[in-house]
């Protein structure tokens, strides 16, 4: 049957997102991968490429944030941050360092609707720490650290989240000067993403360890640890692989992000699942509902487009 195009237009308008959506990164596909919030389903392998990009280019991405109405994805190698709108059209890339030159070595960032904070580790000593930037992003601030930082993460409204690989921990600093304050938690070795979910409980994970050490530590806003899981199990199951990022699923499972793949652990059973292969899994960040529905919308108007 063939409806007619305002049918389908009233059809795309009324329908809602099921729940919001999970970006994450594949840096040896150059790609941003989607999956659903409610049970991991990978929805598109190929969400965000750089396939036909003119100006920029995907080297190794690491991280890919809402950042208001666009989309920041990092780029360790290529030494940007590349901006796109919600239906993923390129705008302009980031390269500015706040403290002078060009960024070098990017790794996580964050967001807390004002600033972006993104961590950066370039051979210059100096240039290492956060590099502070606007929504539209201008450099506005730097806060010079010598520790390897993979993440900075905005954090009850006065705090920043950074993981040190250098020493293990997860450092609460101040959010308006940089300064460390205590840690947040101890002993997390080589953490790569630390993620505040919509609970303030906060996830790291744990990439290059001993058995019973690496894994996802799952941390209450206090910084007890609600729940640690062993990815000793993953390698076991699936061949030896780093794990770099996780979310807690609103079904209660953990989707893990990993140098092999992408995978969810079922809480339950403490089992693994496999959704997706030979990928070189990164973090993860989540399209919260109404930028969801705005990216469904954008989709289904596509389609009346192409179809009319």
């Amino acid at each position: 049957m063939r409806f007619p195009r305002y049918a389908l237009a009233f059809v795309a308008l009324v329908v809602p997102a099921a729940a919001a959506q999970l970006m994450v990164v594949d840096s040896g596909g150059d790609r941003v991968m989607l999956f659903d919030s409610t049970d991991g389903a990978l929805l598109d392998a190929d969400w965000l490429t750089d396939a036909g990009a003119v100006g920029w280019f995907f080297t190794t991405p690491k991280e890919a944030l809402v950042v208001g109405s666009e989309i920041w994805v990092s780029d360790q190698v290529a030494d940007a941050i590349h901006r796109f709108d919600l239906s993923r059209n390129f705008l302009s890339s980031v390269t500015a360092h706040p403290g002078g030159g060009v960024v070098d070595n990017l790794r996580g960032l964050g967001t807390d609707g004002t600033n972006v904070y993104l961590s950066v580790f370039p051979s210059s000593a100096a240039l290492r720490g956060v590099a502070v930037y606007d929504t539209s992003g201008t450099p506005q601030d730097f806060f010079a650290d010598s520790g390897s930082l993979f993440d900075a993460e905005p954090f009850l409204g006065d705090f920043l989240l950074t993981p040190n690989s250098t020493n293990g921990d997860v450092e609460r600093r101040s959010i308006t000067t940089g300064a460390v304050i205590n840690n947040f938690a101890n002993d997390v070795t080589f953490p790569q993403q630390v993620q505040v979910l919509s609970d303030d409980s906060v996830i790291a994970v744990s990439t290059i360890a001993a058995s019973g050490v690496e894994g996802v530590y799952h941390f209450n806003s206090d910084g007890s640890l609600r729940l640690y899981i062993d990815t000793e199990n993953l390698k076991t199951q699936f061949g030896e692989t780093v794990p770099r990022a996780a979310w807690l699923l609103d079904n209660g499972d953990y989707l893990i992000s990993a140098s092999t793949g992408v995978y969810t652990f079922d809480v339950a059973e403490e089992s693994y699942a496999r959704l997706i292969s030979g990928v070189d899994g990164q973090y993860i960040n989540i399209i919260p509902e109404p930028s969801g529905l705005a990216l469904l919308l954008f989709g289904a108007f596509g389609v009346l487009r192409r179809r009319g």
